[in-house]
């Protein structure tokens, strides 16, 4: 069983610095772009806004200008929100057509791209430098408390609308369903939430992830092996080893694989000319406490706030509770439209079932999408036909009807 638990850990590390390990073959000028600059390489136009949390965390929210042409006055506002690991450039590190970003903006829409604390957008705060590990010392938990209000906050304040339409991936689905069913006045924000490969629960998740789970049950020695603010950080015992093996010439094409294989092998949606692009934005950080959040789900089964390790540290985060809160996704009243796949290794069918489709009691769609992996939701090519042009559909018909006019 070591070899095993070695050889899990080296392929979830050569999956996650397969960046800076496997440069061939990266001539792609979007490589070296930033989030604002391939938007702009494209012909669209796009803005960087500073969302600053109550806790001092500042974010950067970037901004897709609208075809002028679609909407006669107001237009619906649209706000994109990355999964674990990545950052804004996900919604655009397609081709226009194949984007999320800039699909809705060709549709005319007011496009909002979000960041989570921790990732390449997202390093700043008032007080507290990356360099220190207090910076670190935060989950999803505070990314549904206080990240998504800034962003959500700026978006509406700069746009000078009254609510939006909130489209979530893999993790920024799960914050979005904790900060509903806990935060009424930030529900009351949103339109309708789509919810692209929801996750809720992480009981069943398949792949290489799954063998994680075990190894958070010890905090301090997950936090040794693989980073104690940032995860896996470039002095880390993992991403020495990466450093010394993904050189080597047979090791290259095993790099760039090994990022799909956790989150899905299936590569027949991809387009293989983007991967480069790809690898150089994703992943894009989050902390050492996150993955162990994570971990912890999967051993628990269930949907509930970080757990410290003790109880007495959970009492005093917790209003004297010797174990993490719930969160009730039961109190969720935002109008949500799902998109999940039964090829899904991480937002697996069982999880959807039993914890989203069985619970949330104002699901309006359901679709259940065929031979979709978690990232073919963001990157695949058949995902501008099977979810963004529903998606666009549903807000054209329903923000119609609520301002009774037409594009």
């Amino acid at each position: 069983m070591a070899w095993k638990t070695r050889s899990v850990l080296l392929c979830v590390a050569l999956s996650l610095w397969s960046k800076p390990a496997c440069p061939e073959g990266r001539k792609d000028p979007e490589v070296y772009m930033n989030a604002t600059q391939i938007i702009e390489r494209w012909g669209y136009q796009a803005l960087a806004y500073d969302a600053v949390t109550e806790d001092g965390y500042i974010l950067t929210l970037v901004r897709i200008l609208p075809n002028a042409n679609k909407w006669k006055s107001e237009r619906p506002v649209i706000f994109l929100q990355h999964g674990l690991e990545s950052s804004c450039v996900d919604w655009v590190n397609n081709l226009p057509g194949q984007s999320a970003g800039f699909y809705f903006a060709d549709a005319g829409f007011d496009v909002w791209l979000g960041n989570f604390r921790g990732n390449l957008y997202a390093r700043r705060h008032r007080t507290l430098k990356p360099q220190e590990k207090e910076f670190w010392r935060f989950t999803w938990d505070e990314m549904a408390k206080y990240d998504l209000p800034a962003l959500v906050g700026k978006a509406l304040e700069i746009s000078k609308a009254d609510k939006l339409y909130y489209v979530g991936h893999s993790e920024g689905t799960l914050t979005a369903f904790a900060k509903f069913s806990t935060d009424q006045q930030f529900a009351d924000k949103v339109h309708t939430f789509f919810a692209l490969a929801p996750v809720v629960t992480v009981k069943y998740i398949k792949g290489p992830s799954r063998f994680l789970s075990p190894l958070v049950k010890n905090i301090q020695a997950f936090e040794e092996l693989f980073g104690q603010g940032l995860f896996l950080p470039k002095e880390s015992f993992i991403s020495k080893l990466v450093q010394d093996f993904c050189p080597i010439v047979v090791a290259r094409e095993l790099c760039s694989d090994l990022l799909f294989l956790i989150a899905g092998p299936e590569l027949h949606q991809i387009n293989t000319t983007r991967i480069a692009v790809y690898l150089a934005h994703h992943p894009s950080g989050t902390s050492t406490e996150n993955i162990i959040h994570f971990g912890q789900m999967v051993n628990s089964g269930l949907c509930q706030m970080y757990d410290f390790g003790n109880e007495e540290e959970n009492k005093k985060h917790y209003d004297g509770k010797t174990t993490p809160p719930l969160y009730d996704v039961s109190k969720v009243t935002v109008p949500t439209v799902l998109f999940w796949s039964a090829s899904d290794i991480l937002a697996t069918p069982v999880d959807v079932q039993r914890s989203i489709l069985a619970r949330v009691p104002h699901v309006v769609e359901v679709h259940n999408l065929t031979d979709f992996s978690h990232l073919d939701f963001i990157w695949g090519l058949r995902a501008a036909y099977e979810i963004y042009r529903p998606v666009e559909r549903f807000i054209y018909k329903d923000y119609s009807t609520r301002h009774n006019r037409r594009p």
